[in-house]
Parts: structure tokens; sequence; C-alpha cells
């Protein structure tokens, strides 16, 4: 018996997000992502949007009054951390820090933010 849907992780981070279809075109355009479920409110804000990176599905939701944006801290690895970050620069994240390998880390890891605050961590196992 399924207990969850095919090709699903067991657990999701869930996002509150002022821009919720922002953030999603953003992840398609830095991570390749694939958008699989979007429903949609009455105005047309996004009460649940469901997002996979590689084998990951983030799940997303316009803020409200009840539920606030909150920023969260996220790591991601990627094939080429250079090219992935290089695409967060050229779609208008901030900058934090330049994918290097520091001594010891087996992972070439760089850092920015998004348009929303929130920290995102990329790196790839050398």
């Amino acid at each position: 018996m399924a207990f969850k849907p095919t090709n699903y992780n067991s657990l999701s981070p869930y996002i509150m997000v002022d821009g919720a279809q922002q953030f999603s075109d953003l992840l398609k355009a830095v991570f390749d992502a694939t958008e699989l479920r979007k429903f949609e409110r009455e105005d047309g804000s996004i009460m649940h949007l469901e997002i996979r990176i590689d084998d990951t599905v983030i799940m997303v939701s316009d803020a409200t009054d009840d539920y606030p944006a909150e920023t969260v801290m996220l790591h991601v690895y990627v094939p080429d951390v250079m090219a992935t970050y290089q695409k967060a620069l050229d779609n208008d994240c901030q900058a934090l820090e330049a994918p290097t390998n520091k001594n010891g880390d087996p992972d070439k890891r760089g850092a920015f933010l998004d348009f929303a605050g929130n920290y995102w961590s990329v790196s790839t196992q050398m």
C-alpha cells in the first residue's frame, strides 16, 4: 500500500513566501526544477505549489496573514556548482560566497540569497 505519491520524498520543506510563482520560476531557472502541482486561491494567489529539484519536492505557498513569509536556509547538491551559482546571479540572486573548495571539505560550495531572503547553499562533491 502506497503511503505517499510515487517519486515523492518523505520529508518536504514547506516554504511560505511573498511571491510563490516568482519563487517557482526562479527554481526552474536556477535548478532546472519542475513544477508538479499548483492550486490557486480565488484571488489568484498560490495556495499550494509543489516543485521538484532533482529528487526532492519542495512545497510552496504565497504567504497570508495567518501564515506569514519566513526565510529559510537550504542546501542543494548540484552537478555543476559553478554553473548553478552563475544561474542564480544571472537571475538577480545576491552573491554571498563564490563556490570554493575549502581545505578538508570534499565539496566545492557557494551561497546566495534569493529575492525573498532565503539562503541557498549549493555544492558539488569533488
